[in-house]
């Protein structure tokens, strides 16, 4: 086959500015945490060592996870975890490493355990060879709640359960007081999708236990009901957001899926037909929600953001479309005169960066109830960017936690349990 010259020279033209993003990107780390403009089809690196099983009424399904105390053991001494959901990339374990830097400056390390579960793609368990039971999905189907490939349909939802399932068991948790399942980016829109239409309550429920939101008084609460368990959502930078009706703040001219989900309520995955989306969505404003937005997610043609013509119709940008949603919200609640439990915290002078948003004062205070950031339920606020601490607080009282080293090496070996 021949060249033209002219398509020759395009040829060249594109190879030179493929060539210089490829030097620009292995330059700054390609894969990092908070640069998710990697090719995120490839197979992952790392599958992280720790395996949960997920049951379902099909059957077992086996998730890979970092953990920083193994599942399997009791453990006495925890009281909060924490459930940290990777972006498209599924690189699980850059997400577990800067959760436990947060948690050790958090001091937070003696009563908290972390979870990073990874969801897996049809091509990482064609790459490492996995066993036919563990779950995958079709590149980033699991992101909104779809079914996977194998072992069988299972919902990504139906993972979070699975995990929720597992922490509520007050034989290896008897002290557990707290959950906070949090995410940024790509995986920030599984998780506010799971807060609209997830089943922890229910999960927490049939353990024995009763599922309150953050903030809220449960000195009423019947003991006869079993013990009270917290429950929070954290989602920082997402692209986009589930809207509970037709209306959005910016045209929506022809794009004809703009209320369908994952971005309306309309048609919703199968984990959530035969919901009724009234009732799901007064929940959800009842649930403790914090939206974390960085007040330099701006760009409007990052390679990570959705730009879809739904995506659009919500800003232009991630801050954009954040505090957009955060005033959809406001007025739904208002509208159904029903006290908002959500927050919204802006970070100043931080971008697209998944670690700089959680080792921030109102990352740390979101994930680990660390002090420094004072958030208030219904509150649109600015994250304050210094923090001193009281006069009362001295070294003698301040808790020794162990190491990230030293966390980090209780995870298990690769091996799937029997």
């Amino acid at each position: 086959m021949t060249v033209s010259r002219v398509s020759h020279s395009r040829w060249l033209r594109g190879a030179g500015v493929v060539l210089a993003a490829c030097v620009l990107a292995c330059s700054s780390g390609w894969a990092s945490v908070d640069d998710e403009s990697a090719p995120h089809r490839r197979p992952v690196k790392v599958i992280a060592p720790e395996r949960i099983k997920v049951k379902t009424v099909h059957g077992e399904a086996l998730v890979p996870a970092f953990s920083s105390s193994d599942l399997g053991k009791v453990h006495s001494d925890i009281k909060r975890a924490v459930i940290l959901v990777h972006g498209r990339l599924r690189d699980a374990d850059k997400y577990f490493d800067l959760s436990m830097r947060a948690a050790k400056a958090s001091n937070a390390l003696g009563d908290t355990l972390i979870i990073a579960p990874q969801m897996l793609s049809a091509a990482d368990a064609a790459r490492h060879n996995l066993e036919p039971n563990f779950a995958r999905w079709k590149s980033e189907a699991w992101l909104g709640g779809d079914l996977g490939k194998a072992p069988f349909p299972i919902s990504s939802f139906e993972v979070m359960d699975g995990i929720i399932a597992q922490l509520v068991d007050r034989t290896r948790f008897p002290k557990l007081e707290r959950i906070v399942v949090a995410a940024h980016s790509g995986g920030a829109q599984f998780v506010q999708r799971y807060a609209v239409v997830g089943r922890a309550d229910q999960v927490i429920t049939a353990a024995g236990m009763q599922p309150y939101a953050e903030g809220v008084d449960a000195s009423a609460a019947s003991p006869s009901k079993g013990p009270v368990m917290r429950v929070r959502y954290v989602v920082a930078n997402p692209s986009s957001y589930v809207y509970f009706d037709a209306t959005r703040p910016h045209a929506v001219g022809s794009c004809k899926d703009f209320d369908h989900w994952r971005y309306g309520v309309i048609d919703p995955v199968s984990y959530a037909q035969g919901s009724d989306m009234k009732t799901l969505e007064q929940r959800y404003l009842t649930r403790r929600v914090i939206y974390m937005l960085g007040g330099n997610d701006i760009d409007p043609n990052h390679s990570a953001l959705d730009k879809s013509c739904m995506a659009e119709t919500q800003g232009s940008n991630r801050l954009e479309r954040g505090n957009n949603y955060f005033a959809h919200v406001t007025k739904r609640a208002k509208t159904q005169s029903i006290t908002l439990r959500h927050t919204r915290v802006e970070v100043p002078g931080v971008a697209h960066d998944a670690d700089r948003m959680f080792n921030s004062l109102c990352g740390k205070a979101a994930l680990f109830d660390a002090p420094g950031c004072d958030m208030k339920l219904g509150d649109s606020m600015t994250a304050p960017t210094s923090f001193v601490a009281p006069a009362t607080l001295t070294v003698s009282n301040v808790a020794t936690v162990p190491s990230v080293t030293a966390a980090t090496a209780t995870l298990r070996a690769a091996s799937p349990r029997p």
